[in-house]
């Protein structure tokens, strides 16, 4: 095989030493031997959405975008977290040269490699192949087939949901004659991303097969044909609510179709069993690390946690220019962030430190008093159960879409399901949360929150530590990122260089491709107490 000269996706993608028109490709032999052998392709295939995964609960990029939409806040320079979030926000350095950029990038060099695999294995399907596990056993293909449509339609998603333009390439892709430049607008990507999933479901739902629990399959969690079609449907349902970059966008989207996506959707969190080295959150484990304190790398910001306040503090912090804000101690009634015995005594998913991280001259308007330990402290992130979709996200998900659809009723016993049981506060109606002095949450003005603020605080709240690029995503369509925030990366600066593209950028207060002034207390439809 000849590759295209340049191709970040064969340069990253395939085959890691593509780089001219006139280079044999040295791994081409191997490719081949694999792709005739059923155990290597289901290989291929099996071990790609561990691969996903490995991306999903990195720390790069899910710190530094979880610090875009202001749900964490940190001051190092790793990850690139100061950079993306310095304020007033600043336009993106998408050099290849920026050592701090790989946030950047980071989807792009490990995501095609993914697809790289799946569609080499699909390949190999499509020209015959069959798998069985063993000589005379049952014949296995429809399970690869479909798991392989399945890793390849939400690692295009991925890639629409975080680049404003990638590369389509599906099992049909001819990499000798395709046009490295052919970038497709996020829009194009949701689309056939979901079309691949809908091919994944097509073969789930009509063939009978088992997904074993195994390290090389999803570790820990067994999945049946209609299993797959419930974790199937989910994604779909993110890529579907969470690609668009603005209001409007978001607005525009087919509700009907999240709120079916949803409850055909997963029925109970989606959480690999952790395995260190192999199935880890290494995003968790910055979350959970203690060193001199608890979260000595990253904290919760203001802004997720503060709306729970009651004593007015959070407003004052919020009303402060930046450069003089001090981190402050929250009062509030929400158990998640306070335990019973006062301000200073840990609730259930943060604890109170009064300690600052960073240095001042990194902004004080960085520092924060709280610590993660939701998911615990330490080993948190390789032990146990990794949750990379919880059925939280999806119940609240669906709350937006009946809301969305003028069926506010029955979205307030999904927002209330968490704000009782696991906040420990006085239910919501569709008039919003009880107004009196404990109201939680309350607006950045102070004043009482709708229903919808009370949707948009158990988000804020019950997402943390799962995936951390969703709060980005979720953020921006609901128009609450901070004004200058990159909506979308540029296509990686090492992938434009090797093609002799000029390297372009997003984000920076008035720039190209970043959030406007954000409006926290928007609706979608008429209800009381918004704006």
């Amino acid at each position: 095989m000849r590759m295209i000269k340049g191709v970040a996706v064969s340069a990253a993608v395939l085959l890691g030493s593509c780089v001219d028109l006139d280079v044999t490709n040295p791994n081409e032999p191997d490719r081949e031997r694999v792709t005739a052998s059923p155990q290597d392709v289901q290989t291929l295939i099996s071990t790609s959405y561990q691969a996903y995964f490995d991306n999903a609960q990195q720390t790069n990029p899910n710190l530094p975008t979880s610090a875009m939409a202001d749900n964490l806040t940190g001051g190092f320079f790793d990850f690139g977290v100061h950079d993306v979030t310095t304020e007033p926000r600043s336009v993106f350095d998408a050099s290849p040269l920026n050592t701090r950029g790989f946030v950047g990038r980071a989807p792009w060099s490990r995501l095609y490699p993914v697809i790289s695999n799946v569609n080499d294995g699909l390949a190999a399907i499509d020209d015959g192949l069959v798998i069985r596990t063993s000589r005379g056993g049952a014949d296995q293909t429809a399970r690869a087939q479909a798991f392989g449509k399945f890793v390849q339609g939400i690692s295009h998603g991925y890639l629409g949901l975080y680049y404003d333009q990638a590369l389509i390439l599906d099992e049909g892709a001819d990499l000798e004659l395709m046009d490295p430049t052919d970038f497709r607008p996020y829009t194009e990507l949701r689309d056939v991303s979901l079309g691949m999933l809908n091919e994944a479901i097509t073969i789930a739902q009509t063939n009978t097969f088992t997904i074993p629990g195994s390290v090389d399959w999803v570790n820990g969690v067994t999945l049946s044909n209609t299993d797959l079609v419930r974790v199937v449907n989910s994604y779909a349902a993110r890529i579907m609510a969470y690609t668009p970059r603005s209001w409007e966008e978001r607005a525009a989207v087919d509700w009907n179709e999240v709120l079916r996506r949803i409850d055909g959707g997963i029925i109970e969190d989606f959480a690999p069993e952790g395995l260190l080295n192999v199935w880890e959150s290494n995003m968790r484990r910055l979350y959970s690390r203690v060193r001199a304190r608890p979260s000595d790398h990253i904290r919760p910001n203001y802004m997720a946690l503060g709306p729970a306040d009651v004593s007015g503090r959070f407003q004052t912090w919020f009303a402060t220019p930046s450069d003089d804000r001090m981190p402050f101690q929250i009062s509030t009634p929400d158990r998640r962030i306070q335990g019973t015995g006062g301000p200073s005594s840990a609730g259930i998913y943060f604890g109170y430190d009064r300690n600052a991280i960073w240095p001042a001259s990194r902004g004080t308007y960085r520092w924060s008093y709280y610590y993660y330990h939701r998911a615990g402290l330490e080993d948190s992130w390789y032990v146990g159960p990794q949750v990379t979709m919880s059925r939280t996200e999806m119940e609240l998900l669906k709350a937006e879409a009946l809301i969305r659809l003028n069926r506010v009723e029955e979205a307030v016993p999904l927002i209330n399901r968490t704000r009782i049981a696991n906040g420990e506060l006085p239910p919501v109606t569709v008039e919003g949360p009880p107004d009196n002095a404990s109201c939680v949450p309350r607006k950045v003005t102070g004043e009482c929150g709708s229903l919808w603020d009370a949707l948009l605080h158990e988000r804020a709240v019950e997402n943390m530590g799962v995936e951390g690029a969703v709060l980005w995503w979720d953020a921006r369509g609901l128009g609450r990122l901070k004004e200058g925030t990159l909506v979308h990366f540029p296509v990686s600066g090492i992938e434009l260089e090797n093609l002799g593209l000029p390297v372009y950028t997003f984000g920076g207060v008035g720039g190209a491709g970043a959030a406007p002034q954000p409006q926290y207390h928007r609706c979608p439809v008429a209800l009381p107490r918004c704006g």
